[in-house]
């Protein structure tokens, strides 16, 4: 699959969140470092509309996606881990 250039700098900014979380002892229930960002967060950093941002979220995913990133969505308000 084909990844736009919208996309590839979403993953970057997400790899820069790698940092704080490693430093932070993030860590999942496979020792695997996660982080959270959000679709507000991609929003704002990416200046673009909530609709592109999700389409850009999922392109990245390992579901539907380039699997590049996994998200898992933790329920009642809080943030999905990726």
């Amino acid at each position: 699959k084909q990844t736009t250039g919208d996309a590839k700098i979403l993953y970057g900014l997400m790899l820069d969140r790698m940092g704080p979380s490693i430093r932070n002892g993030w860590l999942d229930e496979q020792n695997r470092v996660f982080i959270y960002f959000t679709l507000e967060d991609a929003v704002e950093l990416l200046g673009c509309g909530k609709d592109k941002a999700v389409k850009l979220f999922k392109e990245l995913d390992q579901d539907g996606g380039i699997g590049l990133i996994e998200r898992k969505k933790q329920g009642q308000g809080r943030p999905t881990k990726i």
